[in-house]
């Protein structure tokens, strides 16, 4: 029987959705949380966004933080009253897991303590959900391979924020998932699932991003079960196109709702547009008699 380690940060939601179906199917599982990532870390990124892309840059990632933490209570109640991605996923669940599985709460996944402990699981895969970029030191632990959900098509769309990235540049059809595997180059090892995700008429870009998680997630699960089953893994090597995008500003952010609000209305423009059969000619009405 394989053995799963799913690393994630914060106990995000989808993490607990790997959980519950590896849970269902009865398989050897572990998790490791990274409960929050080092002040000197998270002033390194900063310090290195700021070098690479500029000060007003900076100033409109921190923004678009600031907002989001502002935002943060209001988008938790929606998630407490089942309107996330993953409704299944409440307090009783979590504390479920946390209670009947391995599992270790870290601030650097790559400390001693956090190796010795996947080492000890003798995990055949390691599943990122939401984790930072991780070091050869712990992804290399995982027997067979390390694989990451992307929310974004590589490789045309790799790093951060791509789903939002897709719509700021007027790309609704570049909005999606990836499944592949983990190697040093972000976003660019083996692809093993890459789709799409269309507009449908959710009112929001949250809304959207909601719908693109769970189908994100639903598409890891039915990778997880061909491991399960002992197939083997579709893997498609990427090859050196595509763009890194680093994590969106404000500005960038407005953009992509202004742009995913101009895609819904296309969507429902075409469909209640009358399609004329290119087989059909028109027929004129009887004249009117004198």
């Amino acid at each position: 029987m394989p053995g799963f380690v799913i690393v994630t940060t914060a106990n995000l939601p989808e993490a607990y959705f790997l959980a519950a179906f590896l849970e269902s199917r009865a398989q050897r599982l572990a998790m490791v949380n990274i409960v929050a990532r080092p002040v000197s870390s998270r002033l390194g990124v900063l310090a290195r966004l700021r070098r690479n892309r500029g000060t007003l840059y900076l100033a409109d990632l921190l923004l678009a933080r600031t907002i989001v933490l502002v935002q943060g209570a209001a988008s938790r109640q929606r998630v407490a009253q089942g309107a996330g991605a993953f409704p299944e996923v409440d307090a009783r669940f979590m504390h479920h897991i946390q209670s009947h599985y391995p599992r270790l709460d870290c601030r650097d996944p790559h400390a001693d303590d956090v190796l010795a402990f996947v080492r000890g699981f003798r995990p055949d895969y390691l599943l990122l959900a939401g984790s930072p970029i991780l070091r050869p030191s712990l992804y290399g632990l995982a027997r067979h391979a390390a694989l990451n959900r992307h929310l974004g098509l590589a490789p045309d769309f790799r790093g951060s924020d791509c789903a939002v990235w897709a719509f700021a540049l007027d790309r609704p059809e570049s909005a999606g998932y990836t499944i592949h595997v983990v190697e040093q180059r972000v976003d660019a090892g083996d692809v093993i699932v890459r789709r799409p995700v269309s507009v449908r008429d959710e009112p929001t870009l949250g809304d959207f991003f909601r719908r693109l998680q769970r189908e994100a997630s639903t598409g890891f699960v039915e990778v997880i079960e061909t491991l399960i089953q002992g197939a083997a893994l579709p893997r498609v090597t990427q090859n050196g196109k595509g763009r890194y995008f680093p994590p969106a500003g404000w500005s960038i952010r407005r953009q992509a709702d202004r742009n995913y609000a101009r895609a819904v209305a296309r969507r429902r423009s075409a469909a209640f547009s009358p399609i004329e059969s290119p087989d059909e000619t028109p027929v004129s009405p009887p004249a009117q008699s004198a």
